[in-house]
């Protein structure tokens, strides 16, 4: 199973646009971690899974998406509702709740990517907004590449460019 994430592009259509074009078809699933600030309705967010954000006022998209993806549960939130910049215990909590094995969030502007029991945690980072240590790509999504054994991910620059030291793998446990 192979999907997108991207993040907090608050408003910037044009950069959607492109990552749709290019990796619509590449890939299982196209996620929006929120802060969109884009109707569901408008090309290109019909091709993405999208979740509310705290900037996203009157759009009707969910707070919480989970879907099924080649037996593997993906779970997405924006992340403000789960205290995402202090602590990383309540979407721990959403994951056992959710059963994840993937739990994709935004709101912080910063990319990050762990494991912990199992479940890969992962932030795509904002593609228009970028903040933190790299902040100075000038915007981030991610691929994540999942398979019973392991996770592979991904990140890409606005120039829909990998990042090659931002490429992790993460062997998973066997139960």
């Amino acid at each position: 199973m192979k999907i997108l994430l991207v993040s907090d592009n608050h408003g910037d259509d044009q950069i959607l646009k492109s990552i749709d074009a290019a990796f619509k078809l590449k890939v299982d699933q196209l996620f929006h971690c929120g802060d969109s600030n884009l109707s569901s309705s408008v090309s290109p967010m019909r091709d993405f899974q999208t979740v509310l954000g705290n900037t996203d006022q009157k759009l009707d998209y969910p707070k919480v998406i989970t879907q099924k993806i080649d037996n593997q549960n993906v779970t997405v939130t924006h992340g403000h509702l789960f205290q995402v910049g202090m602590t990383m215990t309540p979407l721990l909590l959403l994951a056992k709740e959710t059963k994840a094995d993937i739990v994709a969030y935004g709101h912080t502007h910063q990319l990050a990517v762990a494991m912990d029991d199992n479940c890969l945690f992962i932030n795509p980072g904002s593609i228009s907004y970028p903040r933190g240590e790299y902040a100075q790509i000038g915007g981030t999504f991610a691929v994540v590449d999942a398979t019973q054994e392991h996770f592979d991910v991904q990140y890409f620059d606005r120039n829909l460019q990998p990042i090659p030291e931002l490429k992790f793998g993460f062997a998973r446990a066997h139960e």
